[in-house]
């Protein structure tokens, strides 16, 4: 049973893996810019505060 258990957990995250990298080619250009600004506003605004 544990053996099992091993192997349905591997193919749920293969499942969630999969979907994940679907999702993400599926992106147009502008959702991709808009993406890379708010990480560099996000590590300006972490810069500024350390």
């Amino acid at each position: 049973m544990p053996v099992a258990l091993w192997f349905i957990g591997a193919a749920v995250l293969g499942l969630a893996l999969a979907y994940g990298i679907m999702r993400n080619r599926r992106r147009t250009r502008a959702e991709k810019q808009i993406t890379e600004e708010a990480t560099k506003d996000l590590y300006a605004r972490e810069k500024r505060n350390s």
